[in-house]
């Protein structure tokens, strides 16, 4: 039975015929927490809702209602709250074989990227040096840690909250002798690895919207034999190219060469607008 049918059933006798239509047809869920979008003509019902959620579903642990937006520089959700169940949005999601610890209600967690974090890793070589812009709580760096034989991967991140859970998940997979989180602007924080003499074999810019005005600094540790860098950022799917055009105007600037090497559409990000990522050979140009 559908969750939407089997809620309906289980709420028949406290919502209208009209509330009844207007239930969810399904809901997110991370680890045993349920995350789910109540229209706002049923706003006022959320508790029995939510009640009812966990009544259908009774190996989660809580349910929270989600509206699925995010503000400021952090990306943080908006206007998380608890619905029912037990009140701790701390969670420990497991996701190939990799676990991120961190609260739904101050950290933005897509499960729509899984496919892109399961496939960035399976391009890093052994032996890379890895420079992670926007590391977040670890997206890729842990992934990249758990399933390569990366050299080493400077994670860097602004977000205090994010940065300590970053540290945390760090020990959680047993990365401390791969991983290096840094507290900082990536602006500053990947300059000063090139000023240290440190070279990446692959740069990821994974942050929306797409981080322009961080290429000069990306580039200050590209290696003479060519980094990959991986840009990304959310565009009309027909003009997705002036991404990549935009990166190497600037990257020209600089005395940089860049190359296309692939690209991949991850998701919907909304009427016309698609979340793509550009994998981009970049070079110092020689005088």
């Amino acid at each position: 039975m559908k969750f939407k049918e089997q809620l309906r059933n289980a709420l028949k006798n406290e919502l209208s015929e009209d509330e009844l239509e207007n239930l969810p047809r399904g809901f997110q869920s991370i680890s045993k927490v349920i995350l789910i979008k109540i229209p706002q003509e049923l706003y006022e019902k959320r508790k029995i809702i939510g009640m009812k959620c966990l009544a259908v579903n009774p190996k989660m642990d809580a349910v929270y209602l989600y509206g699925g937006k995010i503000s400021g520089k952090f990306r943080t959700p908006e206007n998380v709250e608890f619905l029912a169940g037990k009140d701790d949005p701390i969670v420990i999601h497991r996701e190939h074989d990799v676990l991120y610890k961190f609260d739904i209600t101050k950290i933005m967690f897509s499960k729509g990227n899984l496919k892109e974090r399961k496939h960035l890793a399976t391009l890093v070589q052994p032996g890379e040096v890895i420079i992670d812009m926007f590391a977040g709580i670890g997206y890729f760096s842990l992934p990249i840690g758990v399933h390569s034989e990366a050299k080493s991967i400077y994670s860097i991140e602004l977000n205090p909250i994010a940065f300590a859970f970053l540290q945390e998940n760090v020990e959680l997979n047993r990365l401390g002798s791969k991983i290096v989180p840094i507290f900082g602007d990536c602006k500053e924080e990947v300059v000063k690895l090139s000023e240290k003499g440190i070279e990446a074999d692959r740069i990821i810019m994974g942050v929306f919207p797409a981080p322009i005005e961080y290429i000069p600094s990306a580039l200050s540790c590209v290696k003479d034999s060519g980094t990959i860098i991986h840009y990304e950022g959310v565009i009309e799917r027909e003009n997705y190219k002036s991404l990549f055009d935009e990166f190497e105007k600037v990257a020209v600037s600089k005395n940089f060469s860049c190359q296309l090497k692939s690209h991949r559409f991850v998701k919907s990000y909304g009427p016309k607008l698609y979340h793509v990522v550009f994998d981009i050979i970049v070079q110092k140009t020689r005088s």
